[in-house]
Formats: structure tokens, C-alpha cells, sequence
């Protein structure tokens, strides 16, 4: 069941909706795309040599000028600095037990397999944001470790134990963000209820707005950023927690949010070959029915503005 993108930009929802892909593979797909809403952002690039070599504008010409009659050209083209981003592999094998598909048939597999999907998407909505290549070799560093670079990080409050978050400090790390493809903000999940009370302020109102699409689902946005929340409520820890020391000090009680220039010039998903999902059937054990997932993956921050982090702020009423 090998599903190869049809683009060579393309984020999975997209993938799934224009795509003639495998059948067999479609629900595992879905279930993936649908396991965080990143992935409603997120832009992959498929890679045609073994690694992604980039380009970053680092410094402008300081001399250009113009020029008199009979006058002399000014000279300088500014600095750029390459750089370079690995991927990493996903190999995963999903065992489900012979006996359970005989009780409950290909119904009972396919909800093993597409939980596992979910699992696989929550992984990466996870390292997305707290990869540490450092410390996990196996794995692609995150924008929590990528904001340590380039003035990406904001602070909140410099108190110890940080502060309510300011709209005006949030302004600022907008402003500090490029727009060069699509901005999205992530938040963590349970600061939601804050901005949805910052949405019903009167003086905050048409600044934080909570609407709802035509299915019901809700949204919210801020300066007309919408926000996501890396997945919604269930048995994992939020990708986002309030468990950061401020910039200040003091306890581990404040949090982060990163607002993403997504895009192929901005933040974007990298991989060698598209992700693949193979049935391997009943093994020789004759127990167990296998399905392995395999996917050689990475992400790339392609120019020095292309998200920001706003840290240092607490779980307490916004102001402005």
C-alpha cells in the first residue's frame, strides 16, 4: 500500500483529497492526517537527493546606492548561509492478533491499525514541537529548540513565575514572524478557555474571535491567525503544557506559544520517499496479522523569521 504524494508541496489533507491513492490505505491516511490539526498546515516538500540543502539570508549590502553621471557602481550582494536538514525514520509495525480478527473480523483490525495511526500523528505533532536531535539522536530537532536562534523568542514577562499573557507582547511576536506563505498560531489546549473568555470581553472582542464553520466545529482565531492545538482532548499529554520556567525564573508553571509561517520559503515538512503503508498479512507465526508503517521524514525552518515563540506566560485571565 504505497502512497506517494501527486505534488511536490502538499499538506495531507490535500493529499487525501486529490490524491488516487491505495484503497486500503486511505483510512490509515486519514486517520493520521486527522490525529492533530498541524497537519492542516503543515506543507511537505519531497526531497530528490539525501538530504535538503537551504539557503538563509543572514546580511544585506550595506553599500548600494545610486549613482551619478560618469560615477562609479556601488558593489555587494549581502551574505547568505547555507545550511542543511536530515531526515529521520519512522519504521513502525502494527501486530494484531490473529484471534481478535477471527472475534471480531477486518472491522476489529482496522480499529487497531487506525488507532495506531493516530498514535504515529501524535508522535510527530509531539517532536514538532519538543524534538531534541541533542538528546535523541533519532529524532529532528523541534521549534522549541530551533527558537533558541535568529531572536525567535519573545518574552512575556521577565518576573519570576512569568505573567498573564499581553496581547501586546503577542503583537510583538507576530510582528517579529514573516508572512510569506500561511501563519497559524499554535496555543495550548487548556489556555482555550481563556481565549474564548478574551472573546467574550468587550474590550478584548474583535481581537480574539471564536466562529464556527458549517459543520460545527469551532474556531478561533487572533488578528486573524487561527489557532491550533497540536489534537484535542484524549489520554495524551497536550503537545503544549504549562510545565516551562519562565524567562524570570521561579517554578516550572508558564507556557509557550509559536506563531509558523508555514510554506515551502517558511516552516515545511521534509521526506525522501512519501509514507508507506504495507499489509503484510498473517505471518509465518500463524498469531499475528502485521501492518508496517515506514517513513523517512524531517522539517526544515527555511528563512530566519519564519516562526517566533512567545514564552513565559501563565494560565490566567489575558490582558491587553
Amino acid at each position: 500500500m504505497a502512497t506517494p504524494f501527486l505534488s511536490p508541496v502538499m499538506t495531507f489533507p490535500e493529499y487525501i483529497k486529490n490524491s488516487d491513492m491505495d484503497e486500503a490505505a486511505r483510512p490509515l491516511i486519514e486517520m493520521f492526517a486527522e490525529s492533530t490539526d498541524i497537519f492542516k498546515a503543515l506543507p511537505f516538500v519531497n526531497l530528490s537527493a539525501p538530504q535538503y540543502t537551504g539557503f538563509r539570508q543572514t546580511a544585506l549590502s550595506g553599500n548600494m546606492a545610486f549613482r551619478a553621471i560618469n560615477g562609479v557602481s556601488t558593489s555587494g550582494a549581502g551574505n547568505i548561509s547555507p545550511f542543511q536538514e536530515a531526515t529521520f525514520i519512522v519504521d513502525h509495525d502494527i501486530p494484531i492478533d490473529r484471534a481478535l480478527v477471527d472475534r471480531g473480523g477486518d472491522r476489529r483490525r482496522a480499529i487497531e491499525e487506525k488507532n495506531a495511526m493516530a498514535e504515529l500523528g501524535q508522535l510527530w505533532a509531539t517532536k514538532f514541537v519538543s524534538g531534541d536531535n541533542t538528546a535523541t539522536p533519532t529524532e529532528f530537532n523541534g521549534i522549541q529548540k530551533r527558537s533558541a536562534a535568529y531572536g525567535r523568542t519573545i518574552t512575556n514577562s521577565a518576573s519570576s513565575g512569568g505573567a498573564a499573557l499581553s496581547l501586546l507582547n503577542l503583537d510583538t511576536a507576530i510582528k517579529n514572524t514573516a508572512k510569506k506563505g500561511k501563519r497559524h498560531m499554535i496555543m495550548p489546549f487548556d489556555f482555550k478557555p481563556y481565549l474564548i473568555q478574551a472573546a467574550r470581553t468587550t474590550s478584548l472582542t474583535g481581537f480574539v474571535m471564536q466562529t464556527w464553520d458549517q459543520t460545527g466545529e469551532e474556531k478561533l482565531t487572533y488578528a486573524g491567525i487561527p489557532i491550533l492545538w497540536g489534537y484535542e482532548k484524549d489520554l495524551h499529554a497536550p503537545v503544549l503544557q504549562f510545565n516551562e520556567v519562565g524567562s524570570g525564573g521561579g517554578s516550572a508553571v508558564t507556557a509557550s506559544a509559536y506563531i509558523i509561517d508555514f510554506g515551502e520559503e517558511g516552516l515545511h515538512g521534509i521526506q525522501i520517499n512519501a509514507m508507506e503503508v504495507r499489509d503484510f498479512g498473517l505471518l509465518q507465526d500463524g498469531v499475528t496479522y502485521n501492518t508496517h508503517v515506514h517513513w523517512d521524514v524531517g522539517m526544515v525552518d527555511a528563512s530566519l523569521f519564519c516562526f517566533s515563540r512567545l514564552s513565559s506566560f501563565t494560565k490566567a485571565t489575558i490582558v491587553a
